[in-house]
This record gives structure tokens, C-alpha cells and sequence, in this order.
């Protein structure tokens, strides 16, 4: 990801203000790449703890991982359409949050397979191997995925309903409310169970 960032060619460097007015400019593109990098990190810790448990494979596995690869593999473009046109419409926010959406998707559907649907080929350990504080993150990552699915959906009516006018650009705002109405929802099921 690193690979795109590139000082703007149009500027003459000639001093050391040259150079740092050159880098001033890709604030947003080295945010957008700490950003990446800490979320595919994240991703990676997590794909790591859910393989240390198997022993093999099978084709669905390998499908599901390629999945998860050909969106990881999306992030260089998406930090660079995000810092590069940010102000010229909201479109490159969305893939960015898209991009992120469906690496969490993926990584649930890796997880769901893994644990739930297809413990056959899972090492001799995981059957006494304590895995209940991998279901519980699992149950907590499928909550936020479908919080985070009802907040797309009222972001896209938000910018339906609002078309061309100035609130479209508010509609980012909207995903504050999701660690809020995330948590208010962890806490109810661990009070229930």
C-alpha cells in the first residue's frame, strides 16, 4: 500500500518549505494508509487466531480466503480515491467503508465456517479446546455486521431522500451512531445470556 504514496510530480522541490509543502499534501493519504494498514492488521490477528485452530482445508475454505483477499487487495485503491477526491463527492468514503464492510464479511463468513458449520476438519484440540471465547467474538462480530448493514441502508435512503442538496454530506455522520447502538445491543445480550 505504501507504493501509492508519491510526492506530487508538479511541484519543483528546490528547498526544505518545497518538501514539506509537498508532504502537507499527503496528510490524507498517509491517514488513509495508517487507517488501512491498522484495519488489515487487525484482520491478519484475526485470521491467524481462527487457523491456528485447523489442520486442513477444503475448496469452500480457499474460496472464502480468496474472498477475503480480493477485498484486502482493494485497500491501495480505495485509501488513494479516498484522500485524492474526498471533496469532490462522498462516493469515495462509501467504497472506503464498503472495502472494510467486506472484509468484516468475509472474515464472519471465514469464522462461521470454521466454527460453526464445519468443525470436520478442525485439529483434535478444538473439540477440547475451550473455543467459547472465539463463538462469543463471532456472535459479537455478526451483531455489528448486521448494525453495520442497517446503517448502510439508512445512509443510502438518507442520500436518496436528500439528492443534490447540502445534507448529503451528513450523512457520514451517520456512522457515529454505530459503536453507540453497538454497545447498547452487546450490553442487552449479556444481561440475557
Amino acid at each position: 500500500m505504501a507504493i501509492e504514496i508519491h510526492i506530487p510530480e508538479t511541484e519543483e522541490i528546490k528547498s526544505a518549505a518545497d518538501l514539506n509543502h509537498a508532504l502537507s499534501h499527503l496528510l490524507p493519504t498517509i491517514f488513509a494508509y495508517l487507517v488501512s494498514f491498522s484495519f488489515i492488521g487487525a484482520i491478519w490477528y484475526q485470521h491467524l487466531k481462527i487457523f491456528g485452530y485447523l489442520k486442513g482445508y477444503d475448496a469452500r475454505l480457499v474460496f472464502l480466503n480468496l474472498l477475503l483477499l480480493f477485498f484486502v487487495g482493494l485497500f491501495p485503491f480505495s485509501a488513494t480515491l479516498i484522500s485524492k477526491n474526498s471533496d469532490v463527492s462522498m462516493f469515495p468514503f462509501y467504497f472506503y467503508i464498503g472495502i472494510i464492510f467486506a472484509c468484516l464479511g468475509a472474515i464472519t463468513l471465514i469464522e462461521n465456517y470454521v466454527f460453526v458449520k464445519s468443525r470436520s476438519f478442525a485439529t483434535e484440540f478444538l473439540n477440547t479446546t475451550d473455543i467459547s471465547a472465539m463463538l462469543k467474538k463471532h456472535e459479537e462480530r455478526k451483531l455489528a455486521m448486521i448494525i453495520l448493514s442497517m446503517i448502510i441502508v439508512c445512509i443510502i435512503a438518507f442520500n436518496y431522500i436528500f439528492a443534490g442538496t447540502i445534507y448529503t454530506q451528513f450523512s457520514s455522520i451517520i456512522f457515529a451512531i454505530f459503536p453507540v447502538v453497538y454497545m447498547i445491543l452487546k450490553k442487552r445480550r449479556e444481561r440475557r445470556g
